[in-house]
C-alpha cells in the first residue's frame, strides 16, 4: 500500500506522516534542495544555504545604508562628481558606511544564534530578505510614478513574495514592520510635496502583488489548515507566555547552546542580547539628532523609534498585549522579534557612526579619516562577536541526516507532536517507532525501510512486501478472508486508495486517525493497493 503528495512529511509524527509543508512556507527548502540535487548532503546543503542567506543580508544592509546616505533619505542632497572619486572621496566613505552596516547586521548576536545555536534555516534565511524588501519598498516610494515605476513595482512585488514564501512567520512579523516602514516614508513624502495618493496606490499594489503570488501557499494554509489540531502550536513548549525576554537578557554577555525554557529568563540556555555595539549607538542615538541637524535624522528617529517599540513587544511588559491579540499566540516565540530588532538597530548603529563622523564638515574631518573611523567601528562588530561562532562542532552522524533523526526529535518532545482533527486521543508511540530505532533501518534516494507501513487488523492474509519513500509508500498484501487492513499513514483530505489498480473506499480507523481499507479480494492472487493523494489536492 502506499501514499504520495508534495506537502507531506513521510517520517514526521512517528512515521505516520505530517502535512508539514503545508504550514511550514517553502522557499528555504528549494533553496537548500538546490544544492541536494548538485551532489551535496543535508547537512552541506543546509550550511551552503545559510550561507546564500548571510551573504545576501550583508549585501542587502550595504546597499540599504548605501541608497539612505546618496539618494534615499535627502534626494535634494545629490553627491557632486567631484566627491566620486578616490580613496578620500565623499562616495569612498560612504562604501565604508554601508560595509559597516552589513558587517554590523551579519555579526549582531542573535543572528549568530539562529545560525549556531537554533540551526534555523527559514528564520535565518528571513534575515536575507529584510534590507532589500526595504529597499525596494522605499525604491517604489520615492521613485513613485516617474518612468520605471513598473519594474520598481515588479520588484518589490517579487521580493515581498519570496519573504512569505520563506518563512510563515512573515506574515505576522516581517509584512506589519514593513508598513509602518511604508506610513513613515509615505508621511516624509507628503510632508516633503502634499498627499502622496499615487504613491499610496503604488505602495497598495505592491502589498496586493505580493499577496497573489504567495497564494500558492497561503490558500491551501487557510483552507486546509482548519484539519489540524492547532492547540500544539500555542500550548506547552509553544506558549508564548514562557517565552519573553527579561529586560537583563537585552544586556547580558550569557551565551550558550541550550532552550528557551525559563520563564523568569534566570536559567534560560539560550543567549537573547541585543550586543554591546549595537546598545552603545542605540544609547548614543537620541542625542547625535538631537545635537545638530544630522542627516538621516527622519531614519534615525524611525529605526530607534521601531527598535525600543520590538524590544518592548518582547518582554513581560507586553503579556496583556499578547493576550489581548490572540491571533500573536501563532508567533509562539516573542523573542523571535529579535531578527528585526537586530536588523533595525544595526542600521542605527551605521547611520549614527556615520553622523558622528561628519564628512559635510571637511575642516572637521577629511573623508580619509572617516572611512577609517568607520572601517574601526565594523571591526569592532566582528571582534565583539568572535567568541560566540567558536561552536563544538560534531561529526555529522548518518541518523542526523535521515527520519531518524525526527523521531530522536519528537522523542525527547513529546508534547511537540501534533495531530489532525480526526486523532482521538495523544500518543507518543507508533507501529513504526520501533522500526527507526532498529539497526536495520536505512534509507536511500527518498527510500526508507523497513517500516510497519501495513497492518492487518482483520481477517487472515500476510503483509508480502511495503515499502515507504518520500512522496509515496504501498506493498502486497495476501487475504485468505476479508478484513481490514490498516495504513498506517494519517488521514487527510485528497487520499486516495486503489487496490490493483482499481479505486476502492477508504475510511479512518479510530482512535488514530489513520487510513484504513477492506481487504477483501479474489481468491487467487494477491493485494496490491496503493493509497495516495489526488493530483489537484496535493499537487500544488
Amino acid at each position: 500500500m502506499g501514499h504520495g503528495g508534495k506537502c507531506w512529511a513521510m517520517h514526521h509524527i512517528q512515521g505516520y506522516g505530517y502535512p508539514t509543508f503545508l504550514i511550514q512556507a517553502p522557499l528555504g527548502l528549494y533553496l537548500a534542495e538546490i544544492f541536494v540535487l548538485l551532489g551535496a548532503g543535508f547537512t552541506l546543503a543546509a550550511k551552503l544555504a545559510w550561507s546564500v542567506g548571510v551573504l545576501a543580508g550583508a549585501w542587502g544592509a550595504y546597499a540599504l545604508v548605501r541608497h539612505w546616505l546618496t539618494r534615499g533619505a535627502m534626494p535634494d542632497v545629490p553627491i557632486g562628481p567631484e566627491e566620486r572619486t578616490g580613496y578620500g572621496s565623499r562616495d569612498a566613505a560612504i562604501s565604508f558606511a554601508a560595509v559597516t552596516a552589513g558587517l554590523l547586521y551579519t555579526y549582531f548576536p542573535y543572528h549568530i544564534a539562529d545560525l549556531y545555536v537554533r540551526g534555523a534555516l527559514n528564520d535565518a534565511l528571513l534575515l536575507g530578505w529584510l534590507p532589500w524588501l526595504f529597499l525596494v519598498f522605499d525604491r517604489l516610494l520615492l521613485g513613485g510614478a516617474t518612468p520605471g515605476w513598473t519594474r520598481r513595482l515588479g520588484i518589490a512585488m517579487l521580493v515581498l513574495a519570496g519573504t512569505l514564501l520563506t518563512h510563515t512567520f512573515a506574515l505576522l512579523s516581517i509584512a506589519p514592520l514593513l508598513v509602518t516602514f511604508v506610513l513613515f516614508r509615505l508621511a516624509f513624502i507628503w510632508r516633503a510635496g502634499g498627499f502622496p495618493w499615487r504613491t499610496i496606490l503604488l505602495a497598495a499594489a505592491g502589498g496586493a502583488g505580493a499577496l497573489l503570488l504567495t497564494s500558492i501557499f497561503l490558500i491551501p494554509l487557510l483552507t486546509e489548515g482548519r484539519y489540524l489540531q492547532q492547540q500544539v502550536y500555542v500550548s506547552n513548549t509553544y506558549d508564548f507566555r514562557n517565552h519573553f525576554v527579561q529586560i537583563g537578557q537585552f544586556f547580558s554577555p550569557y551565551w550558550g547552546f541550550g532552550y528557551s525554557d525559563d520563564p523568569i529568563g534566570a536559567n534560560d540556555g539560550m543567549p537573547f542580547q541585543l550586543g554591546a555595539l549595537l546598545i552603545l549607538f542605540a544609547v548614543v542615538a537620541p542625542f547625535v539628532g538631537l545635537r545638530r541637524q544630522a542627516r538621516l535624522r527622519a531614519e534615525m528617529g524611525y529605526l530607534w523609534g521601531m527598535g525600543l517599540a520590538l524590544l518592548f513587544v518582547m518582554s513581560p511588559l507586553a503579556q496583556p498585549l499578547w493576550e489581548a491579540a490572540p491571533a500573536l499566540a501563532v508567533i509562539q516565540f516573542p523573542w523571535r522579534f529579535l531578527a528585526l530588532a537586530g536588523f533595525l538597530f544595526s542600521l542605527l548603529a551605521a547611520v549614527v557612526a556615520w553622523n558622528l563622523l561628519p564628512l559635510h564638515v571637511p575642516e572637521i574631518r577629511p573623508p580619509t579619516q572617516t572611512a577609517e573611523g568607520l572601517l574601526v567601528v565594523a571591526l569592532l562588530g566582528i571582534y565583539a562577536s568572535t567568541p560566540y561562532i567558536r561552536a563544538n562542532l560534531s561529526p555529522v552522524e548518518p541518523w542526523r541526516e535521515d527520519g531518524r533523526a525526527i523521531i530522536a526529535f519528537e522523542n525527547e518532545h513529546p508534547d511537540m507532536i501534533a495531530y489532525t482533527e480526526w486523532v482521538k486521543q495523544p500518543f507518543i508511540k507508533t507501529p513504526m517507532s520501533a522500526d527507526y530505532l532498529s539497526p536495520d533501518y536505512a534509507e536511500h534516494n527518498g527510500s526508507a525501510g523497513p517500516l510497519t507501513r501495513l497492518q492487518i487488523i482483520s481477517g487472515q492474509g500476510m503483509v508480502t512486501s511495503q515499502y515507504s519513500r518520500g512522496s509515496s509508500s504501498g506493498g502486497v498484501v495476501q487475504m485468505a478472508t476479508p478484513g481490514e487492513v490498516r495504513i498506517n499513514e494519517f488521514y487527510f483530505p485528497g487520499w486516495q486508495v486503489t487496490i490493483d489498480g482499481q479505486p476502492v473506499t477508504a475510511w479512518r480507523a479510530d482512535p488514530m486517525g489513520v487510513i484504513a481499507v477492506d481487504g477483501r479480494q479474489a481468491n487467487t492472487g494477491s493485494m496490491r493497493a496503493l493509497a495516495q493523494p489526488s493530483r489537484a489536492q496535493w499537487e500544488r
